[in-house]
Order: structure tokens, then C-alpha cells, then sequence
């Protein structure tokens, strides 16, 4: 099954985008922890994503 590029609209209003799952989850990951200072787990942020 090939990736689908995926987004992820953070509550913030930052929109991050991914050629595939694990790079929307990468970019979600440093932009919670670099501009909330949190901890966002690979299931979180999958939860998030939707079909670009």
C-alpha cells in the first residue's frame, strides 16, 4: 500500500503536512515539542491526520 500524504491542523492554527505517515507524525512531533513543550506520542498525531 503506498503512503498517502497526510495533514495535521494543530489546534494553534499550524499547519504541518506529510508525504506519508511517518513524516506528518516526525513534523508533528518537533512542532509540539518545539512550540508547546510537549511530548506528542505516534498514535496522537495519527489521530490527527487526515488525507491532504
Amino acid at each position: 500500500m503506498a503512503d498517502v500524504a497526510k495533514v495535521i491542523e494543530c489546534p494553534c492554527g499550524a499547519i504541518i503536512e506529510g508525504a506519508s505517515d511517518n513524516e506528518v507524525v516526525a513534523k508533528a512531533q518537533q512542532h509540539a515539542k518545539s512550540t508547546h513543550d510537549m511530548d506528542l506520542s505516534n498514535e496522537q498525531a495519527l489521530a490527527m491526520a487526515r488525507p491532504a
